[in-house]
């Protein structure tokens, strides 16, 4: 295609999809920063999961033809809140991209702007990361991607850190699904969300998964995006939400790593699985000891289909194990951090 005919070419239209639960300031804040966006091609998703108080009709009242609802009559998470609408922008075959950002997130106006210029220009970034910040602190960072620890933890990477740190682009492991683009052919190859994850980490299975059939992960510096970090998540955050945490991670690492990673890793992910579990209660942890049980008996409880998804996954793997597990962080700093912050200063509990 000659450099004419390119210019005439349209704007990749980029799908957004936003989900409500009970969330209405919070959406219609989110909402009105994507009807701001500087990119020419958008189209916003809102899906409401079956919101009390009429938040749907409101949502529609609000914003009308602009933006196109889908109407839930229960809360189906958020894999079963964001699929559909993933699934419509595919099936239609419309956008090239497809973005989620969450509710309780306010996006800069060149945030899609960004994405999608970096994207066009790196054909094999088949998603990519957000700089998420702190909404009451946005010189402060909330993540830019994802981390996966050497014990099968993932963790926001460069939470806490000055946002004025984060100014390259760099591959990572993972993106958070609050705020990421997709290559809509990336999605059609390698699938959405797992429903039965229902909420948490299901982000870093479908991170995990296409990396491993040889995709790539960047983060893009100047995405910015103001973050209500657990406006949501707080809403649901208790025993039975920790517990399919522990469950869904442990999944995502067994299904999507490769085996030599597995293996280079065995002596971290043997302190993670075993040891954590029975030396907790010693140092007052009992609630962790519980959870991580629960979890993980959760996540073999069917051992099987573990089994079965890597023997399907398996023809399509591409990625370079070796890279993978290059990119995987020590977890010692992140547990001594944890030990200071939740077992001598009590400052939080665990996964908070």
């Amino acid at each position: 295609m000659d450099a004419a005919a390119s210019q005439s070419d349209p704007p990749p239209l980029c799908s957004v999809v936003v989900v409500n639960w009970n969330g209405l300031a919070d959406t219609l804040a989110c909402v009105e920063s994507l009807l701001a966006q500087t990119w020419p091609a958008v189209e916003i998703q809102v899906v409401d999961n079956g919101s009390a108080n009429g938040e749907a009709d409101a949502l529609e009242r609000a914003f009308g033809a602009r933006i196109r609802l889908i109407r839930h009559a229960d809360n189906r998470g958020f894999t079963g809140g964001n699929n559909p609408g993933m699934q419509r922008a595919l099936d239609e075959g419309r956008a090239r991209y497809v973005a989620l950002l969450n509710n309780d997130a306010v996006a800069a106006p060149d945030w899609l702007e960004r994405l999608v210029g970096f994207a066009e220009a790196h054909a094999n970034a088949a998603l990519l990361a957000s700089h998420m910040v702190f909404f009451d602190d946005p010189s402060t960072t909330e993540n830019c991607g994802i981390d996966l620890l050497t014990s099968g933890e993932a963790v926001p990477r460069g939470r806490g850190r000055p946002a004025s740190a984060f100014t390259e682009p760099a591959r990572v492991l993972g993106a958070c699904g609050g705020a990421v683009l997709y290559r809509a052919d990336a999605l059609r190859t390698h699938g959405l969300f797992r429903d039965d994850f229902f909420a948490n980490f299901e982000d870093v299975d479908l991170s995990l998964r296409m990396l491993a059939c040889g995709a790539e992960c960047w983060f893009v510096p100047g995405t910015l995006v103001r973050h209500r970090l657990n406006a949501s998540i707080a809403k649901v955050r208790n025993d039975t939400f920790r517990i399919r945490s522990v469950r869904n991670l442990t999944r995502a690492v067994w299904i999507n790593l490769p085996w030599p990673v597995l293996l280079l890793n065995a002596p971290a992910l043997l302190i993670s699985h075993v040891l954590v579990p029975l030396l907790a209660p010693l140092v007052g942890q009992r609630d962790l000891a519980r959870i991580l049980r629960a979890g993980r008996r959760a996540a073999f409880r069917d051992e099987p289909s573990i089994r079965t998804l890597r023997r399907e996954l398996a023809p399509r793997r591409r990625g370079s194990a070796m890279a993978m597990w290059w990119r995987t962080r020590s977890f010692l700093g992140v547990y001594l951090r944890y030990l200071i912050d939740v077992v001598v200063l009590r400052r939080r509990r665990y996964m908070e």
